[in-house]
């Protein structure tokens, strides 16, 4: 009886541990679709942003340079 309480206390435990923990196996890790989709949109306006900002420095750089001339 100790034996099949044991078994079941540690299934339990294992099974809780696997959906509060992060990792491989953490249940609150996996994302809804509708956050893939916010993640997307996210990626591209932070990719549009990075862009911009390249764009802005090259442009910095260049006045730098002739300055310096």
């Amino acid at each position: 009886m100790e034996t099949i309480l044991f078994i079941v206390v540690m299934i339990i435990g294992h099974v809780l541990m696997m959906y509060l923990m992060p990792g491989m196996h953490g249940g609150h890790s996996h994302k809804k679709v509708s956050d893939a989709d916010n993640t997307l949109l996210e990626k591209e306006i932070l990719e549009e942003k990075n862009r911009k900002l390249k764009e802005e420095l090259h442009e910095l750089r260049s006045r730098v340079g002739h300055k310096e001339r």
